[in-house]
């Protein structure tokens, strides 16, 4: 016990750990990049394996529904494992996963590289959250995790942006080569910057069932699903979408994928510091609030390109707040399970694009493009009533807990 607490000391004596967590920053970029790239090179890979715009989709749904599935299993099978170990693996077999993308001669290869990409990327997430939230003082967690979770906003910004400009100047092949250069790269930069050698807590599948069913933590990941599967909804296929009701061209979809990444930085910056001011509950309830007016006002504007980018920015902005103050919650409900929670979140994370990935493409095939912001606004709705659930949740929980210290 003393000597936990003397950790603890010497943790928040130390000067903030801004480099070394822009180094797992890195990290979370390259599973966003890698990821969402299939959404900017819709029609470069369409065309090269004559497939289908709309089977796109299902190359993000296999990448994250891998994800959901590894993310919680890597945490009970290599529990007790360096946790800068699974993750410099991670983001290895990432490198390995995008050059057999690269070599694909068919839609199925494809398919199955990305299902092994999603597979990489579940070793690195959990991992990157777990190590930024335990280098510093709960008073700076929010900071923290902002800072990490920034790599996936900066996916949007630069990652995928990037992506859709380098696949009208060269192969979408050698994108994916690129991209597995990056990942090496990142590697590199956390084995030199991170000093976090602990081993993770040991997990089981009971502590993993126990997390699952218990109302606060099954709730709280729970907001999370749906807050993504309603993003997906209309992220999935927002250049055909962006290209069939306003009229944008193939090329300048990735002006509007640049739009939608800087606003999701600024949004993602501003919400850590403002989850340490006013708490991560009212946070996240203003971002719900905001990305439902995104989704309603994309529907419901004409062929106008400049409110459609007002529209894109709003959305974005909300929809990336969300994330620091969720991940700020979630890490603190239970914080010696704190990896496995972590893990499970970013499984409801990817899930929710797989599940809002699948309904673009099935809402599409049916009904058209246009109907898409309409259901994500109804996915919204019930992802708003589960939080207030949650918080209701929580609050009983923490109230309970201190009537047992009494």
């Amino acid at each position: 016990m003393l000597k936990s607490l003397q950790m603890e000391k010497t943790i928040i004596k130390q000067p903030f750990p801004r480099w070394a967590l822009i180094s797992l920053s890195t990290a979370y970029f390259m599973v966003g990049t890698s990821s969402l790239s299939v959404i900017a090179l819709t029609w470069q890979i369409s065309d090269g394996l004559e497939v289908p715009p709309s089977d796109i989709a299902f190359l993000v749904t296999v990448f994250a529904l891998a994800f959901a599935i590894a993310a919680p299993l890597t945490q009970v099978f290599f529990s007790g494992f360096a946790r800068i170990k699974i993750l410099c693996t991670g983001l290895g077999l990432l490198a390995l996963a995008l050059i057999l993308g690269a070599a694909s001669t068919s839609y199925e290869m494809l398919f199955i590289s990305r299902g092994l990409m999603g597979l990489s990327a579940a070793a690195i997430s959990p991992m990157c959250s777990a190590i930024g939230a335990g280098m510093v003082p709960p008073e700076q967690q929010g900071r923290a995790m902002g800072i990490v979770f920034a790599g996936l906003t900066f996916a949007s910004v630069l990652g995928t942006p990037i992506s859709a400009y380098l696949g009208t100047l060269m192969s979408w092949r050698l994108v994916f080569l690129v991209m597995a250069l990056v990942a090496l790269g990142s590697m590199a930069s956390i084995l030199y910057l991170v000093k976090d050698r602990q081993a993770g807590a040991q997990i089981s599948f009971a502590h993993m069932f126990e997390a699952l069913t218990r109302v606060r933590s099954s709730f709280a990941v729970l907001t999370t699903f749906l807050q993504m599967t309603a993003i997906f909804c209309t992220y999935a296929l927002i250049a055909p979408y962006m290209s069939q009701k306003f009229g944008l061209a193939e090329n300048l979809i990735a002006l509007v994928l640049l739009a939608y990444g800087v606003n999701g930085v600024l949004g993602n910056v501003f919400a850590g510091r403002l989850s340490d001011r006013f708490g991560p509950d009212r946070v996240i309830f203003v971002t719900l609030i905001g990305l439902g007016a995104g989704f309603l006002m994309i529907w419901a504007i004409g062929p106008n390109l400049w409110l459609a980018f007002a529209a894109i920015v709003i959305w974005s902005a909300f929809g990336m707040m969300f994330h620091s103050p969720q991940q700020q919650r979630i890490a603190n409900i239970d914080p010696e399970r704190r990896s496995l929670l972590l893990a499970l979140n970013a499984a409801a994370l990817y899930l929710g694009i797989s599940v809002g990935s699948w309904i673009s493409n099935f809402v599409s095939v049916r009904w058209g493009y246009d109907v898409l912001p309409l259901v994500s606004l109804a996915v919204l709705a019930g992802c708003a009533l589960i939080f207030c659930l949650s918080v209701l949740a929580m609050r009983r929980g923490n109230h309970s807990s201190r009537g047992g210290m009494q």
